[in-house]
């Protein structure tokens, strides 16, 4: 077991904004909770309040500590107290930190900052482009051979290419279905569906050699190949939009007919609409139309009304569309339910 000191440098001395009075905790939220392994801001968040995108007024936060949430860490202890009345979340300045190890955990696993939503469900996606322009890819480098006559190309297989002109790790992908705005009918964007990743071997002006390292779908010769960018984990805090947005599942990642908890999901709003990794939004289901009589026995259609049935996290954001990640849903969720600014 080793200590470490809390500092509380970036909880001291803050300009905090101005927050709504209607905040309230749930009932049973703990006045003390130590922060494990496997926590994120949400599931913590899930602790103390009914709309876990508030998190921000519970701990008084200004914008940029919303945006930059690197300070809580496994083993820390979180205090609940009231302050004029109003609840308040803060880190225990009573009690040192314990971090206990255990022989799976290495010291630099403890210290790592606790994520936003789970690292796990997310990660595979970060170092993809998932969105493509068909004409910008198109022009770039492609595999035009594989080992031999097999169609399959699989791990360790040295194929070709034509047009990588740097060393490193590149990735295959294809062209995958059409991003359509259900409304206007744009064409938002491509998704690109991903094959595997292959390193370079011999870099020759004409035809370049590379090894297959991993295959996650499948590598074909003509796959397009796109350079491997750096994972950047997304670790900003829940935070629902300034402004009322409304917009629409697209699609379901990998063409998965409807969606669940952790399941991926393309929006039709991005960069353009202000949107930003982070924001959450709720998600909304049409109520149905039924048929009810009236006391003389007279029937008449009406719709029931449209209800919420879960929340999404946007994790990245692309000119027209952005990947969301659902938190939480009370059924299946498909193309075409509404997204929105989340209700309090």
């Amino acid at each position: 077991m080793r200590k470490r000191i809390i500092s509380l440098a970036l909880l001291m001395g803050l300009a905090f904004p101005a927050f709504s009075d209607d905040l309230t905790v749930k009932p049973d939220a703990p006045s003390r909770y130590t922060v494990a392994r496997g926590d994120t801001l949400w599931s913590i968040a899930g602790h103390y309040l009914q709309s876990p995108w508030r998190w921000p007024e519970l701990w008084r936060m200004n914008r940029d500590q919303v945006r930059n949430p690197h300070w809580i860490y496994p083993g820390n202890v979180l205090v609940l107290d009231y302050v004029n009345g109003r609840p308040r979340l803060s880190l225990a300045s009573d009690i040192q930190r314990e971090v206990k190890l255990s022989p799976q955990a290495r010291p630099e696993e403890q210290d790592r900052a606790i994520a936003s939503i789970p690292a796990e469900a997310i990660e595979p996606f970060l170092a993809r482009p998932l969105v493509v322009d068909p004409a910008q890819f198109a022009t770039g480098p492609r595999l035009v051979a594989g080992p031999d006559e097999r169609l399959s190309i699989t791990q360790s297989d040295r194929v070709y290419a034509s047009g990588v002109t740097e060393n490193g790790t590149w990735q295959a992908y294809r062209l995958g279905k059409q991003l359509v705005d259900p409304d206007s009918k744009e064409v938002l964007g491509v998704e690109a569906v991903y094959g595997g990743d292959l390193a370079v071997d011999k870099l020759r002006p004409d035809i370049q050699t590379l090894t297959v390292r991993s295959v996650a779908g499948e590598v074909l010769v003509g796959d397009h190949l796109v350079r491997a960018p750096k994972a950047a984990f997304v670790n900003y805090m829940p935070r629902r939009p300034e402004e009322n947005l409304r917009g629409k599942i697209i699609a379901v990642y990998q063409g998965i007919d409807g969606a669940a908890q952790y399941s991926t999901v393309a929006i039709n709003l991005g960069e353009r609409n202000h949107i930003e990794p982070g924001l959450v939004f709720g998600i909304y289901k049409k109520g149905n139309s039924i048929t009810i009589a009236d006391a003389a026995g007279k029937k008449r259609e009406t719709q029931l009304p449209t209800e919420q049935a879960g929340s999404l996290f946007v994790y990245r954001v692309f000119d027209k569309v952005s990947y969301a990640l659902v938190l939480d849903s009370l059924g299946a969720l498909y193309v075409g339910d509404s997204v929105a600014t989340p209700e309090d």
